[in-house]
């Protein structure tokens, strides 16, 4: 596979695509954070999943507040410097079926630095080559309210991936973004436990997939004031788009577009409109427009609130894309807006807290 790229930009995004750099990378800065994110929408577009294994939980009130406090990493014990954290969330018409998002213990913690693997305490993935492809194999088994338990196993295997094989080491003062695999083919099975240990309720899944591994060595909510990102797949392309905005003031939009074997990123123009506000108050756009130099539009609507919080949302959002055929391509794909700033505020640690099971 080829890619065509534009020169980097000075802004502090840096964009690979990658599985190489899909390992563990072992930053133990206590302000220091990694995740591997995996998407998935249902070929009829009725249901989606998102699921986040994460090396220091950025939502979670303790890494905040460790921060806050300013814990020294080097005389700290290791539980008083990682916070490690799976979420999983299955939607289905528009509603989440059920949503978990488990901290853990640092020592429940592994992962590869030679190969993509990732282990959190009974959840995690890893990547495989079979005679019909390679992919990553995930594994999530989660707590539930109750006493309740949620079991689920997929199968990613990659159709579009590995498109700038850059080893993604040298990203000091970098914010990463790994774009692994854009478009797989997922299926799996996602089961609900009650607490004797039976199974409640099952839910096959069949769909178009995304993964994608980001690390920054800076503090999340020190450095990033918004972040709104989304991907949609069509017949004959994947789009993936960022909106990055640094406390310092670089800005940066990016849109990456897969077709024909080829990756293709560019910095976009970004025009927003018709702005409304969720319940805790974030202030988010009924319209974007993402337009490059040579004529790709990228035109997002959301229809479908999936998850809200005070620092984030999670859209079902029809996507538009245009590219200079003059052929509109619409689709449905996921979208989300993250403020991480309210993060650092002390008060509404209770607020995150609900939403977050620890498991020590």
């Amino acid at each position: 596979m080829s890619s065509a790229k534009e020169a980097p930009s000075a802004r502090r995004l840096s964009v690979i695509s990658s599985v190489t750099a899909d390992v563990w990378h072992g930053n133990q800065a206590p302000d220091a954070y990694e995740w591997w994110y995996f998407d998935a929408i249902s070929d009829d577009g009725s249901e989606a999943i998102a699921i986040w294994f994460l090396d220091n939980a950025v939502s979670s009130p303790r890494y905040n507040r460790t921060l806050n406090i300013g814990i020294d990493s080097d005389t700290a014990s290791p539980n008083e410097r990682r916070f490690p954290g799976v979420f999983f969330a299955y939607y289905k018409n528009g509603k989440p079926i059920v949503r978990t998002f488990n901290e853990f213990s640092p020592m429940d913690f592994s992962a590869d630095q030679a190969s993509p693997a990732c282990k959190i305490g009974p959840s995690g993935f890893r990547f495989d080559a079979a005679p019909y492809g390679s992919g990553y194999s995930l594994e999530i088994r989660s707590s539930l309210s109750r006493g309740q338990m949620l079991e689920a196993k997929f199968e990613w295997v990659s159709i579009e991936a590995d498109f700038l094989r850059e080893d993604g080491q040298d990203a000091r003062g970098l914010h990463v973004w790994n774009i692994v695999a854009p478009r797989s083919d997922v299926s799996g099975r996602i089961d609900l436990i009650d607490r004797k240990g039976k199974v409640k309720a099952g839910y096959h899944f069949r769909g178009t997939g995304y993964h994608d591994h980001e690390y920054d060595s800076r503090r999340f909510a020190d450095t990033i004031l918004e972040r709104h990102w989304g991907r949609a797949h069509f017949t004959d392309s994947t789009v993936v788009f960022q909106k990055h905005i640094e406390s310092e003031g670089g800005e940066s939009s990016r849109l990456v577009l897969i077709k024909d074997g080829r990756l293709i990123e560019r910095e976009v123009r970004c025009e927003e409109q018709n702005f409304v506000r969720n319940k805790f108050g974030i202030k988010y756009p009924t319209r974007v427009s993402l337009t490059s130099d040579d004529g790709i539009r990228l035109r997002i609507k959301p229809i479908k609130v999936l998850d809200s919080s005070f620092y984030n949302l999670r859209f079902a959002s029809e996507m538009t894309l245009t590219l200079r055929d003059g052929k509109p391509r619409k689709s449905i794909g996921l979208t989300e807006i993250v403020a991480p700033k309210t993060l650092k505020y002390r008060w509404l640690d209770w607020l995150a807290d609900m939403r977050i099971l620890r498991v020590r």
